[in-house]
């Protein structure tokens, strides 16, 4: 498992635990996606800064998250990983996430595409 791929996403998780969205942004490529259920895709760094902050106003919380892959080779990698949520309307939910990242010139890795879905 890549353990610094893990880091990064721990340090998403936790900027975004302090509402930091210029902190969460700053894990993307500049021309990274997203998207996942019932959502629609966007894609840049400016349509995932919207986004990022819809969520936090809407009151969705981080609860917890489990990494249970990462690889690499060279410049690219993915990540598996589950998560737990709350939201005001429904209460806990799960996910599953599948993240790309892209190794950067100065070896730190950031998130390229995102995507998601929930456990029924």
């Amino acid at each position: 498992m890549n353990s610094d791929m893990v880091a990064v996403l721990d340090s998403w998780f936790k900027a975004y635990e302090n509402a930091d969205v210029e902190s969460v942004i700053a894990h993307h490529t500049a021309n990274a996606s997203m998207f996942g259920h019932g959502a629609p895709r966007v894609d840049g760094q400016e349509a995932l800064r919207e986004t990022i902050q819809g969520l936090l106003d809407s009151g969705i919380k981080h609860i917890s998250h489990e990494v249970t892959e990462a690889e690499s080779r060279e410049d690219l990698g993915y990540l598996l990983a589950s998560m737990t949520l709350e939201t005001p309307e429904t209460g806990k939910i799960m996910a599953k996430v599948t993240d790309v990242l892209k190794r950067q010139s100065d070896g730190t890795w950031k998130f390229h595409n995102t995507s998601w879905s929930l456990d029924s």
